[in-house]
């Protein structure tokens, strides 16, 4: 997978104690934003297998623009 970039937070501490985590941000080469939330001793190689395995979610935009499609989820 091309990337525009990549970057990995500091650990994040949990307030009430137990394991902290990180977040992964990437951009890929048309531009499209992407973030997850990993263990905090996460290693390069299980940086490269979460983005690898990236699932397109929900797109959350800061501007609502009413003539976006809207994003609905299927009716069961």
């Amino acid at each position: 997978m091309n990337l525009r970039g990549c970057r990995v937070s500091e650990p994040i501490r949990q307030p009430w104690g137990g394991r902290g985590c990180r977040i992964v941000e990437w951009i890929d080469t048309t531009g499209q934003i992407s973030r997850r939330v990993v263990a905090e001793d996460v290693t390069a190689d299980e940086v490269r297998a979460t983005i690898e395995r990236h699932v397109e979610g929900r797109k959350h935009m800061l501007i609502d623009d009413e003539r976006a499609p809207r994003q609905t989820l299927p009716r069961r």
